[in-house]
C-alpha cells in the first residue's frame, strides 16, 4: 500500500519554513512528503475563540489532495511541535470541535516533534489544543491502528537566572512543565513531549526550531535519521 508523509508544523509557523525537511525525508526514505500549507493566520481562531477547527480542515484537505494527486492510501504524519497535538486531534473518531475527521482511517504512523502533549498533566495544561487532546485522544488512543513515535530534544537547561537562552527556556518550561529547572529543546521540557504509550526518543544537542539552534529536529539529514523509525519506506 503505497505511503506519504504529511507534515504539520508547529504554531505560528510557515509551510516553507519545512521545504528542506521535505526534501531530506525525500532523499532518505524514497516516500513523496508535502506539508499541510498553514501560515500563522490560521491559527488566530485558537487563541480568540479556542477552536481549532480551520487547522484540522487543512490537514483534511491536505490528506484528501495527497490520496487523489500522490495516489497514496496510508501517511505518515510529522507534527512539529503543536502540529504533533493537531494530528492526535485529526485521529480522533469522534467529534472535535464539532466536526468528524476520522484521520486514524488514513494513518500508519504519527511522529511528534518537541510536542507539548503534557500527559502527566491530564486535559489542564491551561492550553486548549493539548486539553483538548489529552481529554478526547489521551495517550496512544488509537494504539494498534496507529504506531506512535513521540520525539524531544535535550538541547537546554533552564535557569532562572543563567544565560539569555537558560532564562528564556526556564519560562517556556514553566508554561508547559511543572517547572523551569528542566531539560529540554528550549520550548518545551522533555517530561512534556513524552506521550503515555508512545515510543519515546530523546535527542542530545537537538533544539525545538531553527530560532533555538540550527541543530533543530529539521535541521539535516544527520537529524533526521535519528529519529525517523527504522522499517517505515516506499517498500511498504
Amino acid at each position: 500500500m503505497k505511503q506519504a508523509i504529511i507534515i504539520i508544523g508547529g504554531y505560528n509557523s510557515v509551510w516553507p519554513t519545512y521545504l528542506k525537511m521535505a526534501r531530506d525525508l525525500e532523499a532518505l526514505t524514497g516516500l513523496q512528503a508535502i506539508g499541510v500549507p498553514l501560515m500563522p493566520w490560521h491559527w488566530w481562531s485558537l487563541g480568540r475563540n479556542q477552536d481549532g477547527t480551520n487547522l484540522l480542515q487543512k490537514l483534511e484537505e491536505t490528506v484528501i489532495w495527497a490520496r487523489r494527486r500522490l495516489k497514496a492510501r496510508q501517511f505518515v504524519l510529522v507534527g512539529h511541535s503543536a502540529g504533533g497535538v493537531i494530528v492526535r486531534l485529526y485521529l480522533h473518531e469522534g467529534p472535535v470541535w464539532g466536526s468528524l475527521y476520522q484521520g486514524v482511517e488514513h494513518v500508519s504512523t504519527l511522529i511528534t516533534l518537541g510536542s507539548p502533549h503534557c500527559s502527566d498533566r491530564g486535559p489542564n495544561t491551561g492550553w486548549v489544543l493539548t486539553d483538548e487532546a489529552n481529554q478526547l485522544a489521551p495517550g496512544t488512543y488509537h494504539a494498534g491502528r496507529v504506531r506512535y513515535r513521540a520525539v524531544a530534544g535535550q538541547y537546554v537547561r533552564g535557569r532562572q537566572n543563567g544565560n539569555y537562552a537558560e532564562r528564556r527556556a526556564h519560562r517556556n518550561y514553566r508554561f508547559f512543565g511543572s517547572q523551569g529547572d528542566l531539560w529540554g529543546d528550549g520550548m518545551v521540557p522533555v517530561q512534556s513531549a513524552r506521550l503515555d504509550g508512545s515510543e519515546s526518543l530523546i535527542l542530545d544537542g537537538v533544539a525545538h526550531s531553527s530560532k533555538f539552534g540550527s541543530s533543530w529536529y529539521g535541521g539535516s539529514k544527520t537529524i533526521i535519521r535519528r529519529w525517523w523509525p527504522s522499517g517505515v519506506t516506499d517498500a511498504e
